[in-house]
């Protein structure tokens, strides 16, 4: 053999034995993933104990009345078995707890969550596994409105030992026709630097606007639901508004039912909203009706709509406003999707039938404004003017008779709608556009109308997008 064959021989030689050494390499990687024997216990130091807070994920959602009720849900995967509130009446500027205070015993749930394995907790697509966990929740009633109020979150390990969060505070929403809510939608991520674009939003919003009585969150917090350190991740990044302002949670196509098991909504016994997350709450002469859009490809099942129309039927007395993650109406990528079109010949006869003023919507990523609509999907007979709300030129429509306004103000996250938008003839757009980075919306009532102002993050400076809103 000359010494040119030779190397080549060499060569392919070397070139076996890399890649039999990657083969077992991988072989060996995925033994150890997926045989249980290899995975610690709870018990054992396993890194989803180091990454998670004692008490995780404490959310403060609006509950029935959100003047007088909120709704606490939270998890715990270090063994302890029970939970409990404590709570009081905030006196100054301390936040601190006397020791004799009001204490609400939790429902609490053995579960198990899904997490990802030791070591990828910073991938894009770990590979999960269950792990035990319990599930609290408590329903508090009988508060003061627009009054904030001292409390901890606890529970016993099985030792006997109780353990309790740091003290935080809460505040109820007003009571009456007068207040607001920040409005954000498709907070979606993998990543931590993901929800980094999401909480740097937030940021600019609670030092740059008025100050907001409650949260809506139009679904899609996370991209993949099941994945609990995706709520950890979410969670970190909201400075703290989570545990501090009350949540209205709608349930997205990406997060599922997953969100039921982080926001407690609804009213203590109300199983619908528990299981099925949809449910209705006033605030004032508002009445808020909650839907979810499922994750399959289907219209809203029949035991939904009706519930809908009896909800509405019993607000009768109240402007309406009905909160839905996929967008029945829109002039974007899915507003050919047949599930789409399905759910708009639903919901647009209902809206209009029983004078829905807006139908808020998540799912398109972009920014969509119908004008007043009819149950047939014509346009309504309105009036526009424009108004200065609070120093800004805001667009006001002025409904004669029925008419439904349908909005998506964008994705509050990283992931930004980016495909041309086709429009549809079905579809009456005012104005529609792609946006140029995460955005929200400051929404205010006072009785007579609703004003949302858009705010687009942009380069680290928070914009003034758009101003638009509704004479009730």
């Amino acid at each position: 053999m000359n010494k040119k064959n030779l190397l080549i021989f060499l060569g392919i030689i070397l070139a076996v034995c890399v890649a039999a050494a990657v083969v077992i390499a991988v072989s060996v990687a995925v033994k150890n993933r997926n045989d249980p024997d290899s995975t610690p216990g709870p018990d054992s130091g396993h890194e989803y104990l180091e990454r998670f807070d004692e008490f995780s994920c404490v959310t403060v959602a609006a509950g029935a009345n959100p003047a007088t009720a909120v709704n606490f849900c939270w998890q715990t995967y270090n063994g302890i078995a029970d939970g409990f509130v404590r709570y009081a009446k905030k006196e100054g500027s301390a936040v601190t707890l006397p020791a004799e205070t009001a204490k609400v015993e939790a429902y609490s749930e053995n579960t198990t969550f899904s997490v990802p394995v030791d070591g990828q907790f910073d991938y894009k697509n770990p590979s999960l596994q269950d792990v035990p966990a319990v599930l609290h929740r408590v329903y508090l009633t009988g508060l003061e409105p627009a009054t904030e109020y001292v409390y901890t979150v606890g529970g016993t390990l099985p030792d006997g030992t109780v353990r309790e969060s740091s003290p935080a505070v809460f505040r109820t929403v007003p009571e009456g026709d007068t207040f607001s809510f920040l409005l954000v939608a498709d907070t979606q991520g993998f990543t931590q630097r993901n929800y980094d674009v999401w909480g740097s939003l937030l940021s600019l919003a609670l030092e740059k606007l008025p100050a907001f009585d409650f949260t809506v969150h139009m679904g899609d917090t996370v991209e993949e639901g099941k994945n609990a350190y995706q709520w950890q991740m979410y969670y970190n990044s909201s400075s703290g508004i989570l545990g501090k302002i009350p949540t209205v949670s709608v349930v997205g196509n990406k997060d599922k039912k997953h969100a039921l098991s982080h926001f407690t909504n609804g009213a203590d016994g109300n199983r619908t909203a528990l299981v099925s997350g949809y449910y209705s709450f006033d605030v004032g002469s508002v009445h808020f009706s909650v839907l979810n859009t499922g994750d399959g490809d289907k219209d809203l099942p029949k035991a939904q709509l009706k519930w809908l129309k009896a909800d509405l039927e019993a607000a009768a007395d109240k402007h309406k406003i009905i909160l839905i993650h996929k967008a029945p109406y829109s002039d974007a990528n899915h507003c050919f999707d047949a599930e789409i079109v399905a759910i708009r010949s639903q919901i647009l006869p209902i809206a209009n039938d029983y004078g829905v003023a807006a139908v808020l919507e998540g799912h398109d990523h972009y920014f969509f404004r119908s004008v007043p609509v009819d149950g047939s999907g014509a346009a309504a007979d309105y009036n526009v003017s424009t108004v200065n709300v609070g120093g800004v030129d805001t667009k006001m429509f002025s409904v004669n008779g029925n008419g439904t306004v349908y909005f998506v103000n964008g994705s509050a996250g990283c992931r930004q709608h980016d495909n041309p938008i086709p429009g549809t003839a079905d579809v009456l757009t005012d104005y529609s556009a792609l946006m140029k980075g995460a955005s929200l919306s400051y929404v205010s009532v006072d009785g007579e109308k609703i004003v949302f102002t858009t705010y687009v993050n942009e380069n680290g400076t928070l914009k003034l997008y758009d101003s638009w809103g509704l004479y009730f």
